[in-house]
């Protein structure tokens, strides 16, 4: 069922509905719970006849008949095997008629022993109504324990026992023969031996002070082989939980908060704790949050003492040799049952835009009178928060929860766009509910940000609301520059009660930013003047720009930072490679003449976190997700954490060792190095830098298997380690070996290649590495000469490729001393070197000029997106994208209409068959949103045979576009299908941008679709 609300959004859920019978129904219902009466007791039924609409009616002559059921087991043979299946027999205990009334429930009373019963009513018409009602008499025994022969039926005479008590196992079996009952929980707790009769026997177990939440009670009853009965079995097993009542740990929680607040006040909770124990403290933990937060996941409110006190797994295991006295028939071999758990981890939305309500007090400790107070401030909010709260002391736990409803006296709930792109207009809606407020007449202002604006004349109005009334008001908004939208609504009314609602959404450029790279040259004495002409024919406002002035064009610092922090994606690869020259930030910020940027510490913390929500339980890294089979992204990620602790930063020694395991795992089974080469070098040098490398190995690789590691990189691996233990000799001539390669250009384009890298990429390294060698190389000069030549011949670079150029600039120390300038007209001595936004250089420009009496380069790099659209193109892809109706047809949204929904399709042909990790992404107009196929089951592909079947190595369903990214071999097909689904949601006239694929690492590889235009139409 889906469901539309006022601002075009759907909700979906699925729903059970009865079916109406065709005709008269019999129910029956005991006077006893969980369809469970007491042995020896005397139940009573009540019986009724009720007619298709549910109205009781008179039926005569209706049958009854009590009858008891037992199981039993019948083996045969199928052909050579030996099977059995399950045999229900059933005995008649009493019987008889009655006549259902209309006027009131008839009766029927029964006495019951101890058993499984069923009660059965029909009348004498064979296609009259009929009905039937199974209970247990006695102690309780789960059905799905006897499913196999050889289970033993036995049961408990209580739910719970304190310690001290007798708890009584009675023990129904299909065959005499002597009984084991053991009990155990994390250790074995004690044991018992009987000889029951084939009419079953109860055992008393007395219950220890020392069995915690509960212990398992294990029976096995056993008996000799008899040859007249060689299929039945030798051997039957039960088991129990018997659970430790824990009322006396238990603490009783009450909450007082009140039932209705409004947003914008404090929200205090009072709370009462009993239950404890003289003279133990007692804390308590409370947390508020928003119901409609919780329902995405289908939260439950804590209680630890389920946990606590709850069955436990076995911690014994149990074992015989049964197996090898079963007679050697052929049998069934057993099979795992797997699966179930899928429904419980689906969500149900997206979570909401605004300001959270999700508050956490921390521990409280509450007074001698087992009181406390804990207060949030609710921001602005309408809907129900969750009182929940945990409390403690140190023998007892306990737990409680209360909902408060938290609402504005009028109710404003504001329809808006999830964001909007410069030059869209969109309808607010705005669903206003008078709930507590007075009836009459409201003024209606609407105060906005520089970001959108409102017509004049719509920024004000007035509706009139009574008492309990609803009314709607549709205000046209336009978005004008990037940025966050924000909007006032103010309602006021004559007698002084105001409500003010705000509402925040981001206005994104309509296209994707560009990144432009200039070299301006600088003779002696003359001046640069950067202004709002270096970004023409672009949006200032979401524009980033820096400038560089130093010896070498090639090593960009503030460049490659604001490309590496701009860069959209967020895979295992990439989080490092943006977190790993943040480790020397303040080294390459002193080189470049950059002032130290904020936060470095922080950002550094959330990439080690990041990293590790990639790892694997065996210590190894996905790019996308937790995931095996990438040994040099293994390494990376691994040098990372190894230099991040070097900086002293806190590493989980659990991640950190698991990841160096596997690194050692790697290598003892990874024996070809023409094959692995480039990976082993690299997982060596990370063993090498935390000394777990075995010296002999890296010299014989440099003696016998130098030819084997085809990259300069992965000889630089090579070299660095063997500095790392000291041989400077061999490590002089690795390296002199290294750089060679490089220059040959052998082995080292890159095509054809899948460890992330490239000439520039290896060059960078290179010169990383022997830079940080002690002592460095003797060619130190042609490893930098080589790296600035490759930089010349890229208009792009990737991720690695600006890591490696970073972590490789710390080796150009001496080379700015010379560089002098004014800076707008301050003397400034050695490298400079800024970033700036756009709207800052647009108001603020800034002039350099050369004070030397030498040319220098001025390095202007810019990432802003373009006023006006590219136009379609690209190289080394084709990329096309079509909508679709939901049967397959062909649609068009240039004018959609509000909740009509539309199949995307993405079809993207690669021209080069190698390896490649592409990632495509396609901008949604602002009127569109994705219907992720994970919180919509009418948006899974799966109900659309008409697509192909695609396996992205990762997908996102973002707010504002669509993210999927491949890890291609070379043998893949060169076409790729994607589809996903939309919903026009929000009327108004929308910018259309393009979609994109490009190579991350060959970051010149790219394509795009024609940009244009689209409206969404209101629903009729």
């Amino acid at each position: 069922i889906r469901m539309q609300e006022g601002s075009g959004r759907a909700v979906e859920r699925s729903l059970a509905l009865p079916v109406k019978p065709a005709g008269v129904m019999i129910g029956v219902k005991g006077d006893f719970d969980d369809f469970q009466t007491a042995e020896g007791s005397t139940p009573v039924f009540s019986v009724v006849a009720v007619d298709p609409d549910g109205n009781a009616v008179d039926l005569a002559g209706v049958n009854w008949e009590l009858v008891k059921v037992e199981r039993n087991y019948q083996w045969y043979r199928d052909g050579s095997t030996w099977r059995y299946e399950g045999v229900d027999f059933t005995t008649r205990e009493a019987g008889g008629t009655i006549d259902a009334k209309a006027a009131g429930p008839s009766t029927i009373t029964v006495p019951v022993k101890w058993g499984r019963y069923r009660l059965e009513l029909k009348t004498d018409d064979e296609t009259g109504p009929a009905t039937s009602m199974e209970f247990y008499a006695g102690w309780y025994v789960a059905q799905t324990s006897l499913d196999t022969p050889d289970g033993l039926e036995v049961a408990l005479d209580k739910a719970s026992y304190k310690p001290g008590e007798v708890a009584r196992l009675k023990v129904s079996p299909r065959f005499a023969g002597e009984l084991l009952v053991t009990i155990g929980a994390d250790r074995l707790l004690a044991t018992h031996t009987a000889s029951v009769p084939e009419g079953g026997a109860e055992i008393e177990i007395p219950v220890g002070d020392d069995w915690g939440a509960g212990a398992y009670v294990t029976a096995t009853l056993y008996r000799p082989g008899n040859a007249a009965e060689s299929r039945m079995p030798a051997r039957a097993l039960g088991l129990r939980w018997l659970a430790i009542d824990p009322a006396e740990r238990t603490l009783n929680v009450a909450l007082d908060p009140v039932a209705q607040t409004v947003p914008g006040a404090p929200l205090d909770i009072p709370l009462t704790v009993k239950g404890a124990k003289a003279g133990e403290d007692i804390y308590v933990t409370v947390a508020a949050v928003d119901v409609g937060i919780l329902n995405l996941t289908s939260y439950q409110p804590p209680r630890p003492q389920d946990h606590y006190y709850g069955q436990r797994r076995m911690g014994l295991e149990m074992r015989d040799i049964y197996g090898r006295l079963i007679d050697g028939s052929p049998g069934d071999a057993g099979k795992l049952r797997t699966g179930g758990d899928g429904p419980g981890q689906q969500s149900k939305g997206s979570p909401p835009k605004g300001k959270l309500v999700a508050f956490f007090s921390g521990p409280v400790q509450v007074d001698g009178e087992g009181k406390a107070l804990v207060s949030f401030d609710i921001p602005q909010f309408n809907g129900t928060v969750r009182v929940m709260a945990v409390a403690w002391s140190k023998s007892a736990i306990g737990s409680a929860t209360k909902d408060v409803i938290v609402r504005d006296p009028v109710v404003v709930l504001a329809g808006v766009p999830r964001f909007l792109a410069t030059g869209d207009s969109a309808e607010m809606r705005l669903d206003i509910a008078n709930t507590d407020g007075p009836a009459g007449d409201y003024a209606v202002t609407i105060a906005t940000s520089g970001a959108v604006s409102v017509p004049d004349g719509k920024d004000k109005g007035s509706v009139t609301l009574a008492k309990g009334a609803r009314s709607v008001l549709t205000v046209p908004v336009k978005a004008m520059v990037p940025g966050v939208a924000d909007l006032d609504i103010r309602l006021a009314h004559a007698d002084g009660t105001s409500v003010t609602h705000k509402v925040s959404f981001p206005v994104r450029p309509g296209a994707l930013p560009v990144t432009t790279r200039r070299e301006i040259p600088l003779a002696a004495g003359q001046s640069l003047k950067l202004d709002r002409e270096l970004l023409a024919g672009s949006i200032l406002q979401d524009a980033s720009v820096a400038v560089n002035v130093s010896k070498t064009a090639a090593f960009d610092i503030p460049a490659m930072l604001m490309n590496l922090d701009r860069y959209p994606y967020g895979c295992a690869e990439q989080t490092t490679s943006r977190a790993l020259p943040l480790l020397y930030l303040s080294e390459l910020a002193e080189q470049a003449g950059m002032e130290p940027e904020p936060q470095i510490a922080e950002r550094i913390d959330k990439a080690i976190t990041r990293v590790l929500a990639y790892q694997s339980s065996t210590g190894s890294f996905g790019l996308w997700s937790p995931g095996s089979g990438d040994l040099w992204l293994d390494a990376y990620v691994t040098d990372f954490l190894t230099r991040a602790r070097e900086k002293g930063f806190a590493v989980p020694t659990l991640g950190m060792e698991l990841a160096l395991q596997n690194l050692e795992n790697e290598l003892a089974y990874t024996t070809d190095l023409k094959e692995a080469g480039r990976e082993v070098a690299y997982a060596l040098y990370v063993l090498a830098r935390n000394r777990k490398a075995s010296a002999g190995d890296l010299r014989y690789y440099a003696d016998q298997q130098l030819e084997a590691f085809d990259s300069p990189l992965s000889r630089a691996h090579l070299a660095a380690s063997l500095a790392l233990y000291t041989d400077a000799n061999r490590a002089q001539e690795v390296f002199a070996s290294a750089l060679k390669l490089a220059e040959d250009g052998k082995s080292t384009s890159s095509t054809g290649r899948d460890d992330y890298g490239s000439r520039l990429r290896d060059g960078a390294a290179l010169l990383a590495l022997a830079a940080e060698t002690k002592p460095q190389p003797a060619n130190m000069e042609g490893m930098i000469g080589f790296v600035e030549n490759q930089r010349t011949q890229r208009a792009y670079t990737s991720t690695q490729e600006d890591a490696w150029m970073l972590l490789a600039a710390r080796a150009l120390t001496q080379a700015n001393a010379e560089i002098a300038l004014d800076v707008d007209g301050t003397a400034h001595k050695g490298a400079f070197a800024v970033r700036k936004a756009g709207i800052d250089l647009a108001d603020r420009p800034l002039t350099l000029a050369n004070r030397t009496d030498k040319p220098l380069t001025a390095v202007v790099t810019s990432i802003a997106a373009p006023l006006d659209p590219l136009p379609a193109g690209g190289t080394g892809f084709t990329i096309e994208r079509e909508y679709y109706a939901l049967d397959g047809s062909p649609a068009t949204i240039a004018d959609a209409r509000q909740n009509e929904r539309f199949v995307a399709v993405l079809k993207i042909r690669e021209a080069n068959a190698w390896p490649s990790r592409i990632v495509v992404t396609d901008l949604l107009p602002a009127g569109l949103e994705i219907d992720n196929p994970s919180l919509s089951g009418s948006a899974q592909l799966e109900n659309f045979d008409w697509l192909g079947n695609v396996e992205p190595a990762h997908l996102e369903f973002l707010d504002d576009r669509f993210v999927a990214a491949f890890n291609r071999s070379a043998n893949d097909d060169r076409l790729i299908q994607l589809a996903y689904v939309v919903r026009a949601v929000t009327p108004g006239t929308y910018v259309h941008p393009a979609a994109q694929v490009e190579d991350m690492y060959r970051p010149q590889l790219s394509a795009r679709t024609a940009s244009g235009f689209m409206k969404v139409s209101p629903a009729q």
